[in-house]
């Protein structure tokens, strides 16, 4: 229509009405790009919200699983100081040999931590990194995320393999029914339990294992790991509360109406 008034306007030469018309054309097509950029805008600023809600709720997984994993560790390396305590001064301290025998079984125990990272990877994957406007969180998030797993949070020691070469699997059996529990977050439990056997039994498996020098030096090793697991986890459970910190303060600002 605008077309066939536009060669009307030519035949009379009417030019007053040809520049009305051309204005008429180029503001529409100004405003038709510009509602398109606005509604991609709103859309771009509406997907990077849903990614920092569950990018969220991905660090406070994670600062949760820190927080039991650490706990968890402090638990065996108490295990394994008191067997390795034993083991070097022959000095029981009040303990039974049941409860030394279960320090030797217990300081075995392991709970890796991986990060929470599904939302990051299909983020970045998509290549729609660049929705998150602010390019100073999108380089921490990065960090954060490329710092991975750190192979003490993850491994698995020959000691575990070794001292429950030695322990009785009746034994080994009991203390999983009585003395340890999980659930279904993989959060593990270590219970105090009372003896299947008379200190005598326990006394002869617990001499075995202490004067096993190849396997007490497994256990030291990993005691020193275990030292090494929870300072990185607290490391990390600073910068992952940090920045979930972070990730709340870009979405207060979204929420306002700005962009980070």
């Amino acid at each position: 229509m605008i077309l066939r008034r536009v060669i009307a306007h030519f035949r009379k030469q009417e030019w007053t009405a040809i520049f009305l018309d051309f204005i008429i054309v180029v503001v529409g097509v100004f405003v038709g790009l510009q509602v398109s950029n606005w509604n991609e805008a709103r859309e771009g600023r509406v997907r990077a919200h849903d990614y920092l809600q569950r990018i969220g709720a991905d660090l406070d997984a994670d600062i949760a699983t820190y927080t039991d994993r650490l706990a968890f560790w402090a638990k065996v390396a108490d295990y394994g100081a008191k067997g390795l305590d034993y083991a070097e001064t022959g000095e029981a301290r009040g303990a039974s040999q049941w409860d030394l025998l279960l320090a030797f079984f217990q300081s075995s125990q392991v709970a890796e931590f991986y990060t929470t990272q599904t939302t990051y990877d299909e983020l970045t994957s998509a290549g729609e990194i660049g929705l998150i406007a602010d390019t100073g969180l999108r380089n921490d998030l990065a960090q954060y995320y490329s710092l991975g797993i750190n192979p003490a949070m993850a491994e698995r020691p020959p000691y575990r393999q070794h001292v429950r070469g030695v322990i009785p699997l009746g034994v080994q059996n009991y203390i999983w029914k009585n003395c340890y529990t999980s659930d279904i977050k993989a959060r593990q439990m270590m219970l105090d339990c009372a003896s299947p056997l008379d200190e005598a039994q326990a006394a002869r498996i617990v001499d075995q294992i202490r004067t096993d020098a190849a396997l007490m030096a497994e256990l030291r090793y990993w005691m020193s790991t275990m030292q090494v697991a929870a300072q990185v986890g607290n490391d990390r459970l600073g910068n992952a509360t940090v920045m979930r910190a972070a990730v709340d303060a870009a979405l207060g600002k979204d929420a306002g109406g700005k962009s980070r």
